[in-house]
């Protein structure tokens, strides 16, 4: 019966599920043992006169006092009942209602401690995923600040030579503007000797001159 409830349990606990899941095996393994019992002790008592009787004729001797025999059949009936006490003992503690009760409580107090300890492992375990959390949320805002930081710079680097193209486009617009009214202001006058005309082409040049001057100096600041 021991091997029964103790072959897959290694602890109070799941000893005590396994009486309960095997409770009735058990009990009918203690009523078998005790209709054994009862019909071996009926057939000993069956057996014992006739026994005691054949010896007296085949031996041939004195008959053994009626005290030893008395004594003999109350041995044998003091044992009969002490393994009746025993077997009812037995299946009174199996089927004691108290004994059921405290296994159940001590069933029930290592669940409950078994849920705290998980309880406690699954808190510890939200703990630790809530502080990794806390720390990606600050890195990613640091890595966030630093990029809004750079794009700044890039943007006022880019305002900076904007204002610089524009500078430097007004400049060869007036530029542009001035040539044409130069040019058409020279082309009223009548030519009339070809002197006037080389002095009109050395007016040109160096105004084309002072022009290539002028359009270097806005890409000096550019750069």
């Amino acid at each position: 019966m021991l091997k029964l409830i103790e072959e897959d349990a290694d602890s109070f606990a799941k000893r005590a599920e396994m009486y309960y899941k095997k409770r009735p095996e058990l009990i009918g393994m203690v009523e078998d043992f005790y209709r054994t019992h009862r019909s071996l002790a009926e057939s000993y008592d069956q057996v014992k006169p006739d026994t005691g009787f054949r010896s007296l004729k085949i031996g041939g001797s004195q008959p053994s006092s009626p005290k030893k025999l008395l004594s003999f059949g109350d041995n044998g009936y003091d044992i009969y009942s002490e393994n009746c006490e025993v077997e009812e003992s037995i299946k009174s503690e199996v089927d004691d209602p108290e004994k059921e009760e405290e296994v159940e409580e001590e069933v029930e107090d290592v669940d409950e401690e078994r849920v705290r300890d998980l309880l406690v492992e699954e808190k510890h375990t939200i703990c630790d995923e809530v502080m990794m959390l806390r720390e990606e949320v600050e890195r990613l805002r640091k890595e966030n600040r630093a990029q809004k930081d750079q794009l700044k710079q890039k943007d006022e680097e880019k305002i900076k030579v904007i204002r610089q193209m524009s500078l430097a486009i007004d400049f060869l617009k007036q530029e542009n503007v001035n040539m044409r009214s130069f040019i058409a202001k020279e082309s009223k006058k009548n030519w009339k000797t070809p002197f006037d005309f080389n002095k009109l082409m050395g007016a040109l040049s160096r105004k084309l001159f002072n022009m290539k001057i002028r359009r270097n100096k806005p890409s000096v600041v550019a750069l």
